[in-house]
């Protein structure tokens, strides 16, 4: 009943819409994981210098190495 030309313009639309929807989802699922990875590294990064800050027989390598990353 729908002409030939029509079917595959609606094909070819369906298959564009799906691919932006797959890129859109995949874009936001990659930058969530990327703050949440972001978010963990800096937790981590912040707790072992408190614990180095906290400990004073800890060395100072990881503070000083902390400091300079900190540091532009």
């Amino acid at each position: 009943f729908v002409m030939p030309e029509m079917q595959s313009f609606v094909r070819s639309f369906v298959c564009s819409f799906a691919r932006s929807l797959v890129r859109s989802f995949a874009r936001s699922l990659v930058r969530s994981f990327a703050r949440s990875l972001v978010l963990s590294f800096a937790r981590s990064l912040v707790r072992s210098f408190v614990r180095s800050f906290i400990r004073d027989d800890a060395p100072h390598t990881t503070a000083s190495f902390v400091g300079r990353a900190a540091r532009p």
